[in-house]
C-alpha cells in the first residue's frame, strides 16, 4: 500500500541520495535541476512550489510509513479540468515492486477526488521505458512524441506526452 501526504523539507535528505548517476538524475530532471543535486537547489525548489497556487509536491509512503517516492502536481488548469504530473521518482528500495504504479494511482485519485481533474498529463523520455511501463500500468496512454525535446551529452532525447482519466 501506498500513501500520499504533502512534501516535507526534511524528506530532502533522503531524496538526495536516491541518484546515484548523472544520466539517471537527468532523466529525471530534465535540466530543471543541476548534477549533483544540492540542497540549495531542492530548497528552491519547494519555495518555489509553496508560492504557487497551481502546484503542490508529494511523498509516497510505504506501509510503514517510511519515504517511498516523490512526485509533482503543477499546471493546475480549473477550466479544462487538468493537471501534470512531474518529478516522479521511487526511492531505490521500492524500485521494481509496484510502488511507482502504486503512487501514480494515488496521485491520479487525489487529482480526480480532491482537485476535482478530469484528466492528468505527464511526459517521459523515449529512453525511460520502465518509467513508461510504469505509467501505463498506472492508466495512461501515450497522445503524442517531442523530438529533439532534451540534449544530453550530445544525445537528442524525445519525450512521449502521455494522459490518464483522473479518478
Amino acid at each position: 500500500m501506498i500513501r500520499l501526504r504533502p512534501w516535507k523539507k526534511a524528506d530532502f535528505e533522503e531524496l538526495l541520495t536516491w541518484f546515484s548517476d548523472e544520466e539517471t538524475f537527468s532523466r529525471w530532471s530534465a535540466g530543471k535541476f543541476t548534477w549533483p543535486l544540492t540542497m540549495e537547489q531542492l530548497l528552491e525548489y519547494y519555495e518555489r512550489f509553496e508560492k504557487d497556487e497551481r502546484g503542490w509536491i508529494f511523498a509516497a509512503l510505504d506501509e510503514g510509513g517510511a519515504l517511498a517516492g516523490h512526485l509533482l502536481m503543477r499546471k493546475a488548469d480549473y477550466e479544462r479540468n487538468s493537471v501534470h504530473f512531474g518529478f516522479i521518482v521511487v526511492s531505490p528500495g521500492m524500485r521494481g515492486k509496484g510502488a511507482g504504479k502504486a503512487m501514480v494511482q494515488q496521485a491520479l485519485k487525489f487529482a480526480g477526488e480532491i482537485l476535482g481533474m478530469e484528466r492528468a498529463t505527464l511526459g517521459v523520455f523515449e529512453n525511460n521505458p520502465a518509467a513508461r511501463h510504469c505509467y501505463e500500468a498506472a492508466g495512461f496512454a501515450a497522445e503524442g512524441i517531442t523530438r529533439d525535446a532534451f540534449r544530453y551529452r550530445g544525445e537528442s532525447w524525445a519525450v512521449i506526452d502521455m494522459a490518464a482519466k483522473a479518478k
